[in-house]
């Protein structure tokens, strides 16, 4: 699947280059393109993702949790300390065990 989405990560990088008047026009083929590989992102997702890639947008605390879950992590905080320190996932663990 890795090689099957190279393809589209270069069209994606190609769309974001172009005018901002074909952008929206270019986010409706690229949200096309990500549900035929059944990816169902919106084109307001899409703007919203280039936003955060550009720099012109940050990712709200829920949202930096959320991803921290699918990671394994209880929240952004543990996923960025064990990032940048000592520490790993099984931390979460540990908590658990000691609350029994």
């Amino acid at each position: 699947m890795k090689r099957d989405l190279r393809p589209l990560m270069a069209e994606v990088g190609k769309k974001l280059k172009r005018e901002p008047r074909r952008l929206a026009n270019d986010l409706e083929h690229v949200a096309t393109v990500f549900s035929k590989h059944h990816i169902n992102l919106s084109v307001a997702s899409l703007r919203r993702l280039r936003d955060v890639l550009m720099g012109k947008r940050k990712l709200s605390d829920d949202t930096l949790d959320r991803l921290a879950l699918l990671a394994g992590f209880q929240d952004w905080r543990d996923l960025r300390d064990a990032l940048h320190g000592d520490t790993d996932a099984s931390i979460n663990y540990e908590d658990d065990r000691e609350e029994r």
